[in-house]
Formats: C-alpha cells, sequence, structure tokens
C-alpha cells in the first residue's frame, strides 16, 4: 500500500448519508436477559403470548358484587350485604357469587365468577350479621365498574413491541409480563476514540504557546457512551502517519468502530489523511455540509472508520449527522437520528445552495411553536455555542436562506430547562 493520500471525493451531505449507512449492515444480535435490555435495539417482533391482564381483576380495594343486586343502595337508603370470602390478589374465590352476596377484593385480586363490579371501599362499611362479616353499601355499581377486563391491555396474538425499538424501562416492565425473560437485541458495539496532533495537551496539563488541551476525545467518548456503546479505548497521539497507521490497524481488530479526530484537512501537515493511506479502504471525503466538510470513511477489515474534521463543532455535528446514525443501524434501532422536531427561525439565517447547515440553536417556546436562535456565533472552533445548544437546526442543500418565522426542522440535542409548552 502506497503512503500518499489520495485527493479527496466531493459529496452532497445526502451522498455521504447513504454510502456510511449502506455501510452499516446491522451486526448478529444476541440473547440476553431481559433486565439488561434497557437502551438495547429489540431485533425481534414480540407478539402476546396471552392477555394481558391474564384474568378478569379489581382495579380497586373493594366488595366484588352483582351491579343487579346493588341498584337501589344509596346514603340514605344503604343496602347491608353478607361477605361470604375474602380474596387477596393472588387468591382465586372458592365458588362462584351467589345473588344477594359479597366478597372483599383486593386490587388486582382475581374477580369471581358472577361478580360484574367492584364498590370501592370509600362507598361501604364494615357491618356485622350475626357474627358475620356484612358490609353496608352506600352507593350503586353499574356493570364492570372498577373491573379490569382479560386483555383489555393486550390482547393475545398483539404485536406488543416492534422489531427495531429503543426498547425503555417501560418496555421491558412489558416484556416481563408477558414472559420473555430473555431477549434478541442488538449487540453493544465497541469503538476507539484516536485525538491526532502535537499541539494536543491532556485537560489537567498547563497551556504551553501553540498548545490547546484536548476536548473532542472526551466529548466523542461520551457520546458514544450515550449510545450504548462501550469505548475500548481513547487515545492522543502524535502527528505521525506511521505510528497512526499502526494504531488504527491494532484498534479495528477489536473495535467495531473507529474515530479518529483531525488530520483529514488539505493542510501540509494532516498526518490522517497520510495514515489512512497505509491502512487501506478509507476514501477522504468533502462533504458539502457546515461544519464537518473535511472527512474521511471506509470500512476496513469490514469495521467502520470514521475520520473527523479537527475542530469542536465540526466533530459534534458530524457525530450527530452521520457517526450516530451508523452506530444505530449497527445495532439494529430502526430510528438511527435525534429527536426531530418541528421549529420556526427566530432570525434570518443565511446559507449556501447546495451545502447542508447544521446551525446550533437553543429553543424557546412561545405562540405555540419553538422558536430557534443561534446558540452564539457559529465557528467550527468555538464550543460554548455546542454547550449552550438544545438543538442542530438543518438548513437543506436546497435553501439558500432561512428567514425569520420560517419553518424548519432541528434534531433535537436537550430540552430546555425550563421552557416546555
Amino acid at each position: 500500500m502506497g503512503t500518499t493520500a489520495v485527493p479527496p471525493e466531493s459529496l452532497s451531505y445526502a451522498e455521504a448519508r447513504e454510502r456510511v449507512l449502506a455501510a452499516a449492515r446491522p451486526l448478529p444480535p444476541e440473547l440476553i436477559p431481559v433486565a439488561e435490555c434497557r437502551g438495547r435495539a429489540l431485533r425481534r417482533r414480540v407478539i402476546a403470548a396471552h392477555a394481558l391482564p391474564p384474568f378478569r381483576n379489581s382495579s380497586m380495594d373493594g366488595y366484588a358484587v352483582r351491579a343487579a343486586d346493588v341498584q337501589g343502595a344509596g346514603a340514605a337508603a344503604p343496602l347491608t350485604l353478607p361477605v361470604v370470602e375474602v380474596l387477596a390478589a393472588g387468591r382465586v374465590a372458592s365458588r362462584a357469587l351467589a345473588a344477594g352476596e359479597a366478597m372483599r377484593i383486593m386490587t388486582g385480586a382475581m374477580m369471581p365468577e358472577g361478580a360484574d363490579a367492584v364498590v370501592p371501599v370509600e362507598d361501604a362499611e364494615r357491618a356485622d350479621a350475626g357474627g358475620a362479616e356484612a358490609v353496608r353499601l352506600t352507593r350503586a355499581a353499574r356493570p364492570g365498574q372498577n373491573v379490569r377486563e382479560a386483555g383489555l391491555d393486550l390482547a393475545p396474538g398483539a404485536v406488543a413491541l416492534e422489531e427495531g425499538r429503543d426498547l425503555s424501562a417501560y418496555d421491558l416492565a412489558l416484556l416481563a409480563s408477558l414472559g420473555e425473560a430473555k431477549v434478541v437485541v442488538g449487540p453493544r458495539l465497541r469503538a476507539a476514540v484516536i485525538s491526532a496532533g502535537d499541539e494536543l495537551v491532556e485537560p489537567d496539563q498547563p497551556l504551553v504557546p501553540g498548545a490547546i488541551r484536548d476536548s473532542s476525545r472526551p466529548m466523542l467518548s461520551a457520546l458514544l457512551q450515550e449510545c450504548g456503546v462501550r469505548v475500548v479505548a481513547a487515545r492522543r497521539l502524535p502527528d505521525d502517519p506511521a505510528r497512526l497507521a499502526g494504531d488504527i490497524t491494532k484498534l479495528l481488530e477489536v473495535a467495531d468502530v473507529v474515530l479518529t479526530v483531525g488530520g483529514v484537512s488539505a493542510g501540509d501537515f494532516d498526518p490522517v489523511k497520510l495514515a489512512i493511506a497505509r491502512v487501506g479502504d478509507v476514501a477522504l471525503w468533502r462533504v458539502a455540509m457546515k461544519p464537518g466538510r473535511p472527512q474521511a470513511f471506509g470500512t476496513p477489515g469490514g469495521r467502520l472508520f470514521f475520520g473527523l474534521p479537527g475542530n469542536p463543532a465540526s466533530v459534534a455535528c458530524t457525530f450527530e449527522a452521520l457517526v450516530r446514525p451508523a452506530l444505530r443501524r449497527l445495532e439494529g434501532f430502526t430510528g438511527l437520528d435525534r429527536p426531530r422536531l418541528a421549529v420556526r427561525a427566530g432570525e434570518r439565517i443565511g446559507s449556501r445552495a447546495g451545502r447542508t447547515d447544521f446551525v446550533r440553536v437553543t429553543l424557546a417556546w412561545r405562540e405555540d411553536a419553538w422558536w430557534a436562535n443561534p446558540a452564539g456565533d457559529q465557528d467550527s472552533g468555538h464550543l460554548t455555542p455546542q454547550s449552550r445548544a438544545h438543538a442542530l437546526l438543518v438548513v437543506p442543500a436546497e435553501t439558500e436562506a432561512l428567514e425569520a418565522g420560517e419553518r424548519a426542522e432541528a434534531l433535537l440535542l436537550r430540552w430546555p430547562e425550563d421552557a416546555r409548552p
């Protein structure tokens, strides 16, 4: 393999995304305990094997009755019935409820045959009937009152969860209730991050003339972890193409995805573009997007490699626009991006036809809409706007500018703390 970088290929953002996603084929799934599945991609549709709830049960503590027996009950004319059995949750009645009887029942307990309503304890008083328990009812009941019918939540044979779903803690409760003790989910990915540059120093090191602290490596590691990815290595390397090529090659053996930061521009001292020529199966790109124009991408050894730009805003936006969707495709998710939010531009936002812009914006709710305003100067080297931003406003390639008040779409990074509608 040669050591001279091949000239970069010019792509639209849409073309770059299409190529990345075409290369990111879902990895084989795994079967794991349901308690460990939060945040994983469900890799097979789940069909309800039985009804939920599986039997008629009481939704309240009270008294199971026949509604027809208590139609005349009221505060002025209470009705007294004998209590023939007490039903705790998990206990099944020993017999059917006969006319003119009541059974004391707890929330979740199975309804006895013959009963079609539950009078809550608030509308009943315990009474005595010759030494036996009785109940004095002060309100009538209607059929079905405070009764959960079998299958009311989910019918047997119904689709409980679709393939590709991002499993939440609440989904795990649903799966457990259906007896899904183990679930087929996407794998936990492994990723490695390399920051390249002689000018970089660690956060705890003093700044010397010409040096900057490495901010992109901890940001990328955190973004990967947020995606459920295990970061197996996070390294800072000097501007040495041979060493970079060696480290990239070794990391591709232990990681599903390798990401480098910096060194893919058109400068004379960009080491990553020289290193990837040694690695092979990686192309330099110039993507018509802002920020994030200079990039590298490939599939050496069947793994994914992303060569990200050096400026922190470019790293963040390229991650959201291309890397995150690829990671989620590898894991088997259906939804690949951050939530998309309809917004209105708070001011005129200029762009350039043929280029997709990702503008770091803050959000505010007013006039029944989310309004998006730039979170600061959009210089790709500035960190504060990314820290302040609630979303990335997308200016499509065919748009030269968004006028104030014009509708647009944004990728939601986080909700404003005090501005939800």
